[in-house]
């Protein structure tokens, strides 16, 4: 049987202007070449080489560049993969709203395996008892934000709440906004959050999410994190960088001793190199360059022999 030469990797959230640079990196030994074609955040990338060495390194070369954003090759789908992540690293999924329930469901009814680590609602928003539990937890938590708070904050509320009545490790929920969805991941540690807009998939995109928290892989550019215990300083925007947001310290005494110190060092060289590592000699080295006046002033405080210090 003749071994492959052609490959087809799947990718979701990988930025657009580093697709060229990756392919650029194939070694000229390889002879693999390779052309993409993207809708919306997946982007399919074909792969071809004249031998099968030659197409295992463009491969390798092609997951090495894009990392967490590669989910799969040939014909799996990103619903597929997200199960697969969750079924590998035991992890179960719970939704805390029906919002987020009809992004995901469809998508994963049709994927072996997808009850095993998802509810599809049973044990979570849909259910009579669990329902109203993690509606009222979740209101709870808002305080007195009145009967109509924010809908990010009670998405991020919903998400905790599903998370920790429920018993996983993972819960979705669900902003819809006029133009736009704030996607909703609540983990032990914190909440991702992503601005979607209605019109890209954000079912896609919470998928993709789900699969990476799974597995432990970095979330896509653009996605924002918020630790546990600062869901009421959130953002309602949704736009949070991944980055953490506390701000960093500064310290300028450490940068006043820093710039001392390389002063320090710079004099010490020019005075080795005056002197040719004989620093001793270098108060009669200085009164030969016939420096300006201003730097031979000590010359007129020198001691001359057989003087006293008084």
């Amino acid at each position: 049987m003749a071994e492959e030469t052609r490959c087809v990797l799947r990718l979701y959230g990988a930025p657009q202007g580093r697709l060229a640079a990756a392919v650029a990196l194939f070694a000229p030994q390889w002879r693999a070449e390779a052309q993409w074609k993207s809708r919306g955040a997946e982007t399919l990338l074909a792969v071809h080489a004249d031998t099968p060495t030659g197409l295992k390194k463009a491969a390798q070369s092609l997951r090495s560049s894009f990392g967490a954003d590669v989910y799969g090759a040939g014909d799996t789908s990103l619903a597929a993969a997200a199960v697969q992540a969750l079924e590998a690293h035991d992890r179960l999924l719970a939704c805390g709203d029906a919002a987020a329930g009809a992004l995901l469901e469809s998508r994963l009814e049709k994927v072996p395996g997808a009850e095993k680590v998802y509810d599809f609602g049973t044990m979570s928003y849909a259910d009579a008892k669990v329902g109203p539990q993690i509606e009222k937890r979740a209101r709870a938590k808002l305080g007195g934000e009145g009967d109509k708070p924010d809908p990010v904050r009670l998405a991020l509320a919903r998400a905790q709440a599903a998370r920790r009545i429920v018993g996983t490790e993972l819960a979705v929920a669900c902003a819809e906004r006029e133009s736009d969805h704030v996607l909703v991941l609540s983990t032990k540690k914190g909440c991702w959050l992503r601005t979607v807009s209605a019109a890209d998939n954000p079912g896609l995109w919470l998928l993709d999410m789900v699969r990476r928290a799974a597995a432990g892989l970095p979330q896509a550019e653009g996605t924002g994190f918020l630790p546990a215990g600062q869901v009421k300083q959130s953002d309602p925007s949704g736009r949070s960088q991944s980055k953490d947001p506390t701000p960093k310290k500064k310290h300028p005494l450490r940068v006043l001793l820093a710039v001392l110190v390389i002063l320090a060092l710079a004099a010490f060289g020019v005075a080795w190199y005056l002197t040719g590592g004989d620093l001793a000699a270098l108060p009669q080295r200085l009164k030969t360059l016939h420096l300006p006046e201003w730097v031979t002033l000590w010359q007129v405080h020198e001691p001359k022999p057989g003087a006293r210090l008084i």
